[in-house]
């Protein structure tokens, strides 16, 4: 029982360190190179050696890799705190932006409203400037009545003062 106890941990401890691993590839891929390359530089020395010096050498490449993981911990987190400060600037920016869009959005309601305000009152000027036409149409057919009628009035009196000159001459011819 304590045996497959331990195999699962273990299992579990391989698979979060798989996880890891994906996970420093994915954030900083040179320096999981370098410490890759300075592992397998440190253990391919060792074995190809032939010799074995017992606990020194290995302690010593131990305390090597904790200083490589050290420097490389520091240098990924340098890196990830200047990826969350990118990210940072760029959502500050995302932020202005909907801010923008959102007082975009307010003037384009306004003018919306102003526009249909302005057909409603476009309809009231139509109707109005077609009543107008209509009785500018009624004043002109009138003024055309009228003007006959003044001309009709202008032929009368002239035959009325041709009449009258000759009613003048004839009482004048008749004084005489």
């Amino acid at each position: 029982l304590e045996l497959i106890f331990n195999t699962a941990i273990l299992l579990f401890v391989n698979e979060l360190d798989e996880k890891m691993y994906s996970c420093l590839e994915t954030v900083s891929p040179k320096w999981l190179k370098i410490t890759s390359r300075e592992i397998k530089a440190t253990f391919s020395n060792n074995n190809d050696s032939g010799e074995n010096t017992g606990g020194g050498d290995i302690e010593e490449a131990t305390l090597e890799l904790q200083r490589t993981v050290n420097s490389g911990e520091n240098t990924v987190v340098g890196e990830i705190e200047e990826a969350i400060m990118g990210h940072q600037w760029r959502i500050n920016e995302l932020e202005e932006q909907l801010v923008r869009i959102a007082l975009l959005e307010n003037k384009l309601n306004q003018r919306s409203v102003a526009i249909k305000i302005n057909k409603g009152r476009n309809k009231k000027l139509k109707k109005k400037m077609a009543k107008i036409t209509a009785k500018q149409a009624a004043n002109r057919k009138e003024i055309r009545r009228v003007a006959l009628q003044n001309q009709e009035h202008d032929r009368r009196v002239l035959a009325l003062e041709s009449f009258r000159e000759q009613q003048s001459q004839r009482f004048y011819d008749f004084d005489q």
